[in-house]
C-alpha cells in the first residue's frame, strides 16, 4: 500500500483550482495541483469578471495586477430591434454599492497568468501540467490516486483529501459516483477577431438578437472583439467556416460590422446543469464539476472562483484538526443553492435574448417588470448572493440591523487621509470580530475586549479583533495620565487604556460603516467569515452568542468547552 502524502490533490488548474490553491496555501495547508492540459491555455475563454469577484480578489491582494489587464464595461444594453437606440433596455453596473461598481472583461489566459504568477511568487507552487488522474479511490482516511506522468508512468499516491476542479466532465464526479443531471438549452458558438466598421458603444456588453439570431459583441482587451452567436437549427452554429456563419447572423441583424479572420472560434451545447452532491467523502467537486449553466450574464467563472473561496477555509480547518469533517457539509448547504440561483439568473437574461421562436417585441416585458434592472445587477455581480436561509445562528434576544448573518460582508471607508477601509481590516486569513462601541463606551470596550479574549483562549489564531470606534479621536490619550500609564505598562503591552493596539484599532472617521451596517447608540459586535460573509451580529451585551456561533466551525482547545 502506498503511504499517504498529508496534503490536499487538487484537479484542475483553471480558475477555480487556482483560488482554492491559494486559499489553502495561504493558511499553510499542502496542495498538489494537477492539469492534464498541455500547459497554459493561450485562449480567451471566459472573459467577465464582477464585483463580488473582484471584492475576493482585493481580499487576496491581486485586484491592482488584475486591473492592468482588464477593461471596464459599465453593463449591458439590448438592442430590441423595433426599439429606437434611446429606449433599448440596459443594465447599469454603475450604482453597485461597491468600490468595484462595474465588471470587468478579461482575456482569460492573461487573467489565469495572474493567478499563476501569484501562486508561484507567494508559494512557489506551480501547475503540473500534462499530469492526468487516471484512478482514483478513498477509505475513512484517504484517498488514493493513480496519476500519469508526463512520460506517461503511472504513480499511485494517497493523500488527504482531493477536489475535482475538472470541469464538466470531471473525472473526480465520475469516480466519486455523483450524478450530474440537467439538459442542453442551445447551441452557441464564440470566436475572438478583429472587427470593423463598429458603430456601437465598444465600452458595453452588447446584445443583437431578433426571432431566430443571436448576436453578443464587446471589446476586449487588445486587438480582438468576443462575439458570441446562437439560433436554433445549429446549422450555423457548426457551420465548417465560422467567419462567413458570423457575418451572415451580423448582417441579418443588420449589425453593420465587418468581421475578419478569427484568433480562434469554438462551438459547443449549452447546458444546465447541477450535481446531485458536492461531497462524497474525502472526494469533492467545485466549479464547473459541481454546476453549469447559461453563459448570458456572463457568471459562470465568477461563480465558480465563489465556490472555491467558500472551500478554501473550510477544508483548511479540517485538513489541520481545526474542525470536525461535518463542516465540509456547509460548503453544500451554502453554495449548491447560489448555483441554482446563478442558473436562474442566466436563464431569465437567456430568455430575453435567446427566446427562439417568439418575436422580441413580445420578450421585451421581462425587462419592464418592476426592479428589473436593480434584481438582475445585484444577482449577476455576485452581491445578493447570501447564505441566509442556511446559515446557523444562536437565539439572541435582541435582534438588530443591517446586514445579516449569511450575507455579504459590505466595505466601508473608515478614514480618509491615508485611506483606510474596512476591507483592509478584513485582509487575512481568519475570522474577524468588529467592536464597535455605542453611547455606553466603556461597557462596550469591556464585553469587546473579554470577548475577544475568551475566542483567543478557546480558538487560539482564528479570530482578529478589531476596535472600531467612532470619530477621529485617538482613543489612547485618556485624561487621566495615571490610567494611561498603567494601561501602557499593563502585562498584555497593549499600550493604551482600549486594549486594542494600532494594528487592532481603526476609527470610523466617516460614519459609514454605522449607515451600511445598521449601528446605532447600541453599538455592536459583528463576526465576519473569512469570506467576506456576515457570521453573526449583536449588541455587546450578548458577547456569549458568539461563542456559541463559532462552536459549529472550531473544535475548542481541551478543557474550554462551552
Amino acid at each position: 500500500m502506498s503511504s499517504i502524502e498529508e496534503s490536499v490533490l487538487i484537479v484542475g488548474a483553471g480558475p477555480t483550482g487556482l483560488i482554492l490553491a491559494h486559499e489553502l496555501l495561504r493558511r499553510n495547508v499542502p496542495v498538489r495541483l494537477i492539469e492534464k492540459r498541455k500547459g497554459p491555455s493561450h485562449t480567451t475563454r471566459a472573459m467577465t469578471v464582477h464585483a463580488r469577484s473582484m471584492e475576493m480578489f482585493e481580499h487576496m491582494g491581486i485586484a491592482h495586477r488584475l486591473e492592468e489587464v482588464c477593461l471596464q464595461c459599465p453593463g449591458n444594453i439590448y438592442h430590441f430591434p423595433h426599439l429606437p437606440e434611446s429606449e433599448q433596455p440596459r443594465t447599469d453596473y454603475r450604482v453597485l454599492p461597491t468600490r468595484f461598481a462595474f465588471y470587468y472583461k478579461i482575456n482569460q489566459n492573461d487573467f489565469e497568468q495572474v493567478l499563476r504568477e501569484h501562486l508561484f511568487s507567494q508559494y512557489s507552487l506551480k501547475p503540473e501540467y500534462r499530469t492526468e488522474l487516471v484512478g482514483l479511490s478513498q477509505d475513512a482516511g484517504s484517498v488514493e490516486a493513480r496519476i500519469m506522468r508526463p512520460d506517461g508512468t503511472v504513480d499511485t499516491r494517497r493523500h488527504s483529501w482531493v477536489v475535482g476542479c475538472d470541469g464538466v466532465r470531471s473525472f473526480v464526479r465520475g469516480a466519486a459516483g455523483i450524478d450530474f443531471p440537467g439538459e442542453e438549452v442551445a447551441a452557441m458558438a464564440m470566436m475572438d477577431v478583429e472587427l470593423t466598421d463598429v458603430n456601437f458603444d465598444d465600452h458595453w456588453m452588447n446584445y443583437f438578437f431578433d426571432e431566430e439570431l443571436f448576436m453578443n459583441c464587446t471589446k476586449l482587451p487588445g486587438r480582438c472583439w468576443r462575439i458570441y452567436m446562437s439560433e436554433p437549427t445549429g446549422a450555423l452554429v457548426h457551420a465548417d467556416d465560422a467567419r462567413a456563419a458570423f457575418q451572415t447572423v451580423a448582417d441579418r441583424l443588420g449589425i453593420g460590422m465587418k468581421i475578419g479572420e478569427p484568433e480562434w472560434a469554438t462551438a459547443w451545447a449549452i447546458r444546465n446543469n447541477i450535481a446531485d452532491r458536492y461531497r462524497n467523502g474525502r472526494m469533492l467537486i467545485c466549479g464547473d464539476a459541481s454546476h453549469v449553466h447559461s453563459p448570458s450574464g456572463g457568471q459562470g467563472m465568477n461563480g465558480c472562483m465563489q465556490d472555491a473561496f467558500n472551500l478554501g477555509w473550510k477544508l483548511a480547518a479540517v485538513f489541520k484538526g481545526l474542525a470536525a469533517e461535518t463542516v465540509l457539509d456547509s460548503y453544500e448547504r451554502e453554495r449548491k443553492p447560489i448555483g441554482e440561483q446563478i442558473t436562474e439568473g442566466a436563464m431569465a437574461t437567456h430568455e430575453i435574448v435567446m427566446g427562439f421562436g417568439i418575436a422580441p417585441e413580445e420578450r421585451l416585458h421581462y425587462t419592464q417588470e418592476p426592479g428589473w434592472e436593480a434584481r438582475t445587477i445585484q444577482l449577476v455581480s455576485g452581491l445578493s448572493h447570501n447564505y441566509r436561509d442556511v446559515a446557523l445562528v444562536p437565539p439572541v434576544i435582541h435582534a438588530v440591523a443591517g446586514p445579516r448573518a449569511g450575507e455579504r460582508a459590505p466595505d466601508a471607508l473608515l478614514v480618509r487621509e491615508p485611506r483606510k477601509r474596512l476591507y483592509d481590516v478584513f485582509r487575512h486569513p481568519r475570522f474577524t470580530l468588529l467592536v464597535v462601541p455605542g453611547a455606553d463606551v466603556d461597557s462596550h470596550l469591556s464585553a469587546g475586549r473579554a470577548l475577544r479574549d475568551e475566542l483567543e483562549r478557546r480558538y487560539p489564531s482564528q479570530v482578529v479583533a478589531c476596535l472600531v470606534p467612532q470619530g477621529n479621536t485617538r482613543m489612547s490619550e485618556h485624561p487621566d495620565p495615571d490610567r494611561a500609564t498603567k494601561a501602557t505598562a499593563s502585562p498584555e503591552g497593549r499600550g493604551d487604556d482600549t486594549g486594542f493596539d494600532f494594528d487592532h484599532r481603526v476609527c470610523d472617521e466617516t460614519g459609514e460603516i454605522l449607515a451600511r451596517y445598521g449601528i446605532g447608540p447600541e453599538g455592536r459586535l459583528i463576526l465576519v467569515r473569512p469570506d467576506l460573509y456576515v457570521g453573526m451580529s449583536c449588541v455587546p451585551e450578548e458577547a456569549a452568542a458568539m461563542l456559541g456561533y463559532l462552536e459549529q466551525w472550531f473544535r475548542p482547545i481541551s478543557g474550554c468547552a462551552a
